[in-house]
């Protein structure tokens, strides 16, 4: 049975931190080692929470649901917290290894030990070319491949491989 962890979430910083006991975690690509614990973001909190990993600590009072939790860090919730939750989740839950780089980015390694930059999209929210294209450039730039997993307003996802093509080819 997996550990219990206390995290103490500040809504200020829309964040948590473990103080001891966390390098179970660290060792499975959860948050940010720092001088104060690991320091977790709000999406990783969420997740710890719902797999029963994690007890949440918010101006002193334990929180044990994610309905609970959502309500206390209202302010912390972003455009795209849901999708990048239900993402997240199901990438943990086939085994991959999820790295948080920012609200809706995350580094997967699958399987296989390739890294995989993953971009989280909800259906009906527009994104540019450009966008897309600076997503490849900044995924070829670190060595890894770009994966753009789209939401559905039902809460599928669907994962598509971008890359870039030479049409002289």
């Amino acid at each position: 049975m997996p550990r219990t962890h206390r995290i103490l979430f500040d809504t200020s910083k829309c964040c948590g931190l473990i103080r001891e006991n966390y390098h179970d975690l660290s060792n499975r690509w959860f948050g940010r080692e720092t001088n104060e614990g690991l320091e977790l973001s709000i999406v990783e909190t969420a997740y710890l929470l719902i797999s029963d990993r994690a007890r949440i600590i918010v101006d002193d009072e334990e929180i044990t649901s994610l309905e609970k939790f959502m309500e206390k860090a209202y302010n912390c919730l972003r455009e795209f917290f849901w999708p990048s939750l239900l993402v997240y989740k199901d990438l943990r839950d086939r085994g991959r290894r999820v790295k948080v780089v920012r609200e809706g980015e995350f580094i997967i390694k699958d399987k296989h030990g390739a890294l995989r930059m993953v971009k989280v999209l909800e259906e009906g929210h527009s994104i540019t070319l450009e966008d897309i294209v600076s997503d490849i450039e900044k995924a070829i730039d670190n060595a890894l491949s770009l994966v753009i997993a789209v939401v559905s307003l039902q809460g599928d996802i669907t994962y598509y491989e971008v890359g870039r093509i030479d049409p002289r080819k």
